[in-house]
């Protein structure tokens, strides 16, 4: 059975333990790591609940819609906004992990994945770690990751698309058909290519809020292996 992420940083805290390399802190990190691929992961579960749901609308005749306070929209861009910000800093505790067990270090408060990057290219030029970070942060994954949550967190949400599509579904007559004469709707959401464009651009089923975003978790889960297999 493949050994997923947070398996490779429990097989890496063993080695530190028996190396006599492991300190509370590099177990705080750790599992900091992990931590934050969990609620990652639970805020894309919580993604794929909402995404098929419709806004309620208000019926003028039948007074106020009961609702929470976000809509369905807006719980959404909630998610949405919850994702890219535990993944993108999973791989800032990533960073300080590896600087934890690098020397000289950052000071804590100043480390993240990028500098820590800079540190270990300026100590170590073309060791594997060195070239698993590179790859890391040159990544397209890492790149859009990077747009997204940095959009959103100190500028705006990403404009996000919804398409609500109503399907007749008939049959030819006579037939005890139970889908006969039914309607069914369909709810579809989708990011916008660039997330700093004003004027966005969305190409329906390229980036399906749901779908890429379980593809960009996977994605940026094998670069934190490739860093994490690469450490002592």
């Amino acid at each position: 059975m493949p050994i997923d992420t947070e398996g490779r940083i429990d097989r890496l805290l063993q080695r530190l333990h028996s190396r006599g390399l492991a300190t509370n802190t590099t177990t705080l990190y750790s599992e900091g790591v992990k931590t934050k691929l969990r609620q990652a992961k639970f805020s894309l579960e919580k993604l794929g609940q909402l995404v098929p749901q419709e806004d309620q609308v208000q019926d003028a005749t039948a007074g106020p819609v009961s609702q929470g306070l976000l809509n369905t929209s807006e719980l959404v861009g909630f998610y949405c906004d919850s994702f890219w910000d535990s993944l993108r800093s999973a791989l800032d505790i990533l960073g300080q992990l590896v600087n934890e067990l690098r020397s000289p270090r950052i000071n804590e408060r100043k480390a993240d994945i990028k500098k820590v990057a800079k540190r270990v290219h300026l100590t170590a030029p073309s060791s594997p770690l060195d070239k698993a970070l590179d790859e890391l942060l040159k990544s397209s994954a890492f790149t859009q990751l990077e747009e997204y949550r940095n959009c959103s967190m100190h500028r705006r949400l990403p404009f996000i698309q919804t398409r609500t599509v109503i399907m007749s579904i008939s049959g030819t007559a006579g037939y005890a058909y139970s889908a006969s004469s039914q309607q069914i709707t369909i709810v579809e959401r989708d990011l916008c290519t660039n997330p700093w464009a004003l004027r966005p651009k969305v190409h329906a089923g390229q980036r399906p809020v749901v779908t890429y975003s379980e593809r960009l978790l996977q994605r940026i889960r094998g670069k934190i292996d490739t860093v994490v297999v690469r450490l002592p």
